[in-house]
């Protein structure tokens, strides 16, 4: 948590401080990837952190070395663990126990310039919703001369994830991981080649900009400048969304994440959670749960939530903003905890937990490159991609 984001944090945990006098040392990392590495060195070496953030792409991989004890255990009796939304806490609670504390957590969600809306003669109030609209809307843009593309996003593989449980498919079998050890990708079925096909063909005619493999920030100067109206992208953007359309004199707004075919299921969740190691001492770990439940507490998540744009994963805190107003006065800030709480709560709508699900990232990654340039065949490239994907699950296991 760096920038903007790591400023709140670092507010909220000098609060923390003031009011009970514990001090908190945050260590900022370059990358989730980053605090994975250190965190699994910490754990081997026994020279552990009280806490790490750990992105949820990565939650097996942490639960997988044994070493680290359920947040549940570190919550007091009073602590409402009922209180945090359900569609948040099932990816996180395994074998009936909350295993680490989610936090920054977020959706996918579509941003998109007004402005250019209107000037390509498109209807601002009624973004599009599906991909054949995305795609139609793109062509008018573009053909407007409004835009150079229609939209981008990060090559990045929790949005391939976004396009599956949207329309309610899984990507892994053993309801993605959460009903045992996955063994294989799902890739020879309608949503797959839907959204390949979809990607290529936005490719080929220029209608989708390619910011490169987990470009984030390529893909946020490509919506910002306005050579796209249009990126997908997380929720935790809103607030960087907002400054950075009125600094380039335009005028943002966003909608849920486009279907595929017109039917919605529901997205996945992203960002991160608090684990914390075992066999800490009981004094720290007290303290360590008094942590977790002043971040988890209505007024830090509401904090959290205005400061950065994720939303608030307690409901008296959702109840506090709505009473004061605060989703009429903010509707971008609603728009992905709409997404979420009208989701239906199935294994299509909780992120893969998945052991190498680096390994697998990087490989959906890349594959998709080789896809939407043409590099090879739809349905050619969508076998490679789950041949070496269960290559990766088969060693990762064995």
């Amino acid at each position: 948590m760096g920038g903007g984001n790591g400023e709140v944090l670092q507010g909220l945990a000098d609060d923390f401080q003031s009011e009970t006098g514990i001090a908190v040392n945050l260590v900022f990392q370059d990358s989730y990837e980053g605090v994975l590495t250190k965190f699994l060195g910490a754990l081997e070496s026994g020279e552990v952190p009280d806490l790490a953030q750990i992105d949820s792409l990565f939650a097996q991989q942490v639960l997988g070395t044994g070493a680290t004890e359920p947040v549940e255990n570190l919550l007091s009796d009073s602590f409402p663990v009922d209180d945090l939304l359900p569609n948040v806490t099932s990816f996180f609670t395994v074998d009936d126990v909350l295993q680490s504390m989610p936090f920054n957590n977020s959706n996918a969600i579509m941003y998109y310039n007004r402005t250019a809306f209107e000037e390509a003669g498109l209807d601002p109030d009624s973004p599009p919703t599906s991909l054949a609209a995305v795609r139609e809307y793109s062509e008018t843009l573009v053909d407007e001369g409004v835009t150079e593309a229609g939209i981008t996003w990060p090559n990045h593989v929790w949005f391939v994830e976004h396009f599956y449980s949207v329309d309610g498919q899984l990507l892994f079998d053993a309801k993605n991981g959460h009903a045992g050890k996955a063994s294989t990708l799902y890739t020879d079925n309608p949503t797959a080649r839907r959204v390949y096909e979809w990607w290529r063909g936005m490719a080929d005619d220029g209608l989708y900009t390619n910011p490169g493999i987990e470009a984030w920030g390529e893909a946020t100067s490509t919506f910002l400048t306005g050579n796209a109206a249009m990126l997908l992208t997380s929720t935790a953007f809103v607030t960087g969304a907002r400054q950075g359309a009125k600094e380039n004199g335009f005028e943002v707004d966003n909608a849920f994440y486009p279907t595929v075919d017109g039917d919605r299921v529901g997205p996945v969740i992203g960002g991160a959670s608090w684990f914390a190691p075992s066999g800490l001492p009981d004094d720290r770990r007290a303290k360590i749960g008094q942590f977790l439940e002043f971040m988890a507490s209505p007024a830090s998540q509401i904090t959290w939530h205005k400061g950065t744009g994720y939303y608030p994963n307690r409901q008296t805190a959702i109840d506090r903003l709505e009473a004061s107003g605060w989703f009429e006065e903010n509707p971008m800030y609603r728009t992905a905890f709409d997404q979420l709480t009208e989701a239906e709560n199935t294994p299509a709508t909780k992120r893969m937990l998945v052991g190498p699900a680096r390994q697998a990232q990087t490989t959906i990654q890349n594959t998709s490159v080789q896809l939407f340039e043409g590099q090879v065949g739809i349905d050619e490239g969508l076998g490679q991609l789950k041949t070496t994907v269960e290559k990766q699950l088969n060693r990762y296991h064995s």
